[in-house]
């Protein structure tokens, strides 16, 4: 009787270890288990609606036909400045780009060695041959004819002789032509010059004007006279008139105002200065009440011209049309469509 009761409580002291053993394994066996995947959340994708093409009425309206071109502000008043003799060095120049100038001014000048000492010897010898003349007519009776018209001749050969280094000595140096400001001068001091070679540019700022450059297709279309819209960005639209068509010239320079259409405007604004750019429209032809469309109802196969009309139930067609005067923007409708059709753009 003694003896079972310690083998019954070691029995149940070993289950209650078996258990404890059981449910620490199921509890940690758990925590190794895989987790199972999270659903994977798929996005809605929605139809992607077909774009709808754009739909314009047929209006009646103004349509202008144009020619662009950019340019510059300018002054009316400006020309290259050169040296008439060629192969000669720029001995001093006596002003810089920005310096104003009165009319006859010194703006540099060559170095012609000892020809204005030759200009000063030849007057000496004018003079001189000049009293010997005025001596011979007072004795003209005593003299032989013969010997006076020789004088003569020797006085015209001494003065021909002057005339032609003076001539020299002016062209050695360079004057202001009028009164203006030394817009640019890039010759230098030392510079071996070529007669007629630029050496700057001079300019009567006070006398502003447009002046654009255009395609030679474009200027074979204008007159002077014309409306032109001039766009400059510090002022915005400003109205004009072509004032004058290029009038290139073989002594021009690249840069010269005469390779410029130019434009008088109805006002030029303050503050603006040479070289502020802008751009031009110039108004070759304007039709009023005509039929138009934008120029993305267009469409063209070869040499067909067609638009695809729709319908007031919905419906689509193409129809053939003849076109006539075309803008940047629209297109004027000769033929083929009524006001108030609608046209499906591309």
């Amino acid at each position: 009787m003694f003896t079972q009761w310690p083998m019954v409580f070691s029995l149940r002291h070993n289950i209650r270890i078996l258990t404890f053993t059981l449910l620490l394994v199921m509890v940690t066996g758990c925590g190794l288990l895989p987790q199972e995947d999270e659903k994977e959340i798929v996005p809605i994708i929605n139809t992607p609606k077909i774009a709808q093409k754009p739909e314009y009425p047929v209006t009646r309206g103004t349509i202008e036909v144009k020619a662009s071109g950019s340019g510059k502000l300018l002054s009316q008043q400006e020309e290259d400045l050169f040296f008439t003799e060629d192969s000669q060095r720029i001995k001093e120049i006596y002003v810089k780009s920005g310096d104003t100038v009165e009319a006859g001014q010194l703006i540099a000048e060559l170095d012609s060695g000892d020809l204005e000492a030759q200009l000063r010897r030849k007057e000496i010898e004018v003079a001189k041959a000049e009293l010997d003349m005025k001596q011979i007519l007072r004795d003209a009776e005593e003299q032989n004819e013969l010997i006076l018209q020789k004088q003569k001749l020797d006085f015209e050969l001494l003065q021909d002789e002057w005339t032609q280094l003076q001539e020299k000595v002016d062209a050695s140096k360079l004057v202001a032509p009028y009164d203006g400001t030394i817009v640019s001068f890039t010759g230098k001091k030392g510079d071996s010059v070529k007669a007629y070679g630029k050496v700057g540019t001079i300019a009567d700022l006070s006398t502003l004007t447009v002046a654009a450059i255009l395609s030679q297709t474009d200027l074979n279309n204008i007159v002077t006279g014309m409306e032109v819209v001039v766009n400059i960005n510090t002022v915005g639209e400003l109205k004009g008139k072509v004032s004058r068509l290029p009038e290139v010239t073989e002594n021009s320079s690249n840069d010269s105002i005469d390779h410029y259409l130019l434009v008088e405007l109805e006002a030029m604004p303050v503050g603006l200065s040479r070289g502020t750019p802008l751009s031009v429209s110039v108004i070759i032809e304007r039709k009023y009440n005509v039929l138009v469309i934008p120029v993305a109802a267009l469409r063209t196969q070869n040499s067909r011209n067609y638009v695809v009309v729709v319908e007031a139930n919905g419906s689509k067609g193409e129809v053939d049309v003849e076109i006539g005067e075309r803008s940047t923007t629209e297109v004027e409708i000769v033929k083929g469509l009524t006001e108030g059709q609608k046209v499906a753009g591309k």
